[in-house]
């Protein structure tokens, strides 16, 4: 099945086309420049060099979230506009099993901690075990103080003697921001493993080797797994209008 896989979900962008499993081309970029002008530009030179047109795709894959509010969007936008107008399948994949993929080839069996920076100290995370080729999820993805999670999937690892012999890979874009705080849980730990930021940028190209999940077109919105910051703030200066308003709100999907 030829697939185009899309990532926009952190500072870096990736896409790629897929021809089952082989990788036909791939394009990831690590700056400032907005996703949205890079994206549609990407995505049809990437057409141009392989002889492809959008007509000859049979299925989209993007990352779901969590991640950044505004790349979530442009990426799974235009997903969803190029499914539904060649009426082909989407499909999705966690924004960090994407990162945990990134450690497909290491050791088995592993523990892997993905995470994304959140500001303030907070971030998105969870932990797989690595087990062969496939990832079991062992923590909810959440959001919250980082060092906080940190201390859980400590306890977590002390509770259960099978995991305190695999060694606990820490991956993710924002890892030199963590790595002290990492640290000062972990100690020297030998097991405790932090991989350097280039590891943590996600691949395009991997996200069809993973698990997916075919979702509505029409109705699937991004994972954010917290309220954007504006949100936040209006809730706080407007409880009780925000206690009217509990559960009418609906995200517009166009």
């Amino acid at each position: 099945m030829k697939t185009l896989a899309i990532d926009t979900s952190t500072q870096s962008l990736s896409v790629a086309l897929r021809d089952g499993d082989k990788v036909v081309a791939e394009t990831t970029t690590n700056t400032k420049i907005k996703h949205s002008t890079q994206l549609l530009p990407l995505i049809n030179q990437m057409f141009q060099v392989i002889g492809w047109t959008a007509n000859d795709l049979e299925g989209i894959v993007v990352t779901a979230g969590p991640g950044s509010y505004t790349g979530l969007r442009i990426g799974v936008t235009a997903a969803k506009t190029m499914a539904n107008t060649l009426s082909i399948p989407l499909y999705t994949v966690p924004t960090l099993q994407a990162l945990a993929g990134n450690v497909q080839t290491f050791e088995a069996p592993a523990l892997v901690l993905p995470f994304i920076d959140a500001r303030r100290q907070t971030a998105f995370a969870t932990l797989y075990q690595k087990e062969g080729n496939t990832f079991k999820q062992l923590f909810t993805t959440s959001h919250g103080k980082f060092a906080t999670f940190l201390d859980q999937v400590k306890a977590h690892i002390a509770a259960d003697a099978s995991l305190q012999a695999q060694p606990l890979y820490f991956i993710s874009p924002d890892v030199d921001q963590f790595a002290e705080a990492i640290t000062a849980v972990f100690g020297e730990n030998d097991k405790a493993r932090i991989l350097p930021s280039e590891l943590g940028l996600i691949h395009a190209s991997h996200l069809g080797a993973l698990p997916v999940e075919q979702v509505d077109v029409d109705t699937f919105i991004p994972y954010y797994a917290k309220l954007a910051e504006a949100e936040e703030n209006w809730l706080a200066q407007n409880p009780e209008e925000a206690r009217l308003d509990e559960g009418k709100y609906v995200e517009r999907t166009d």
